[in-house]
């Protein structure tokens, strides 16, 4: 037997098959195109904040930050930790922000002090039409209401910031019956507690139910974060962080609700 002649056609064969197979990490000839981001099917959210988990306004930083917020069209503005004062002198820092930017302010508590209601200030353009408010402990609160994106598509949308760890163990039941509805949840939250806050969410949802986005501001040591988390109908398009005052930052949130 001549080995040479039998040895080629089969080094010939084993060429060709692996030439057809293209190898295990060939990239799809015509791969999914990115979606086009709809900007009529976007969800606007501002935050007013420093991260740093202290009340950063003052009554000398009212008038410039209604000034910036007077050219926002924003669906929802938080003014985070614009905590309300019940001692003397009694302090609600959301609402003189409010009534200089011609908004309309809700005020969603999430935790106590001795002296103070710790929370956000969210403000609205218009009166609400209508609002949830869902507790999750004495002092905590989930607010939901649904924003016009467009004429004829409406979406819910939700505030939900920790301050305590139990404060998210407990949250997750009403989490998972929000996402499962497609609202879209956002807020602040520890950094330090963020790992827990991931867990936590795995636990009640599975894989690939769920989109969760961190927003990366400027400063990473910063106490707190912003978060935003909804169905796989909702996709974060772009965040911005823009300078205010001082250490006071603002953070554009875009998100999309997918067709």
């Amino acid at each position: 037997m001549n080995i040479d002649k039998v040895f080629i056609p089969i080094l010939f064969l084993i060429l060709l098959s692996w030439g057809c197979s293209g190898g295990d990490n060939t990239e799809p000839l015509n791969p999914d195109p990115e979606p086009v981001w709809d900007k009529s099917r976007t969800v606007k959210v501002s935050y007013i904040t420093d991260l740093s988990g202290n009340n950063p306004f003052t009554v000398n930083t009212y008038s410039t930050i209604a000034s910036f917020l007077k050219g926002s069209d924003s669906h929802l503005i938080l003014l985070d930790k614009s905590n309300v004062r019940s001692a003397s002198p009694r302090l609600n820092p959301g609402a003189s922000i409010a009534v200089a930017s011609d908004r309309v302010p809700l005020f969603v508590s999430t935790s106590r002090s001795s002296d103070s209601y710790i929370g956000n200030t969210i403000l609205f353009s218009r009166p609400l039409r209508q609002m949830e408010l869902t507790q999750i402990t004495e002092d905590c609160r989930l607010m939901k209401t649904r924003i016009e994106l467009r004429p004829g598509l409406s979406m819910n949308v939700a505030t939900l910031s920790f301050n305590k760890e139990e404060q998210i163990k407990l949250a997750s039941q009403v989490l998972k019956k929000e996402i499962e509805q497609s609202v879209l949840i956002t807020g602040t939250i520890r950094r330090d507690q963020l790992s827990i806050f991931e867990v936590t969410i795995s636990e009640i949802l599975q894989e690939g139910l769920y989109n969760l986005d961190i927003f990366e501001n400027s400063n990473r040591d910063s106490i707190y974060c912003v978060y935003v988390i909804g169905s796989r109908k909702w996709k974060f398009r772009n965040g911005i962080e823009t300078s205010v005052q001082n250490n006071i930052k603002s953070i554009l949130l875009e998100v999309e609700y997918l067709k």
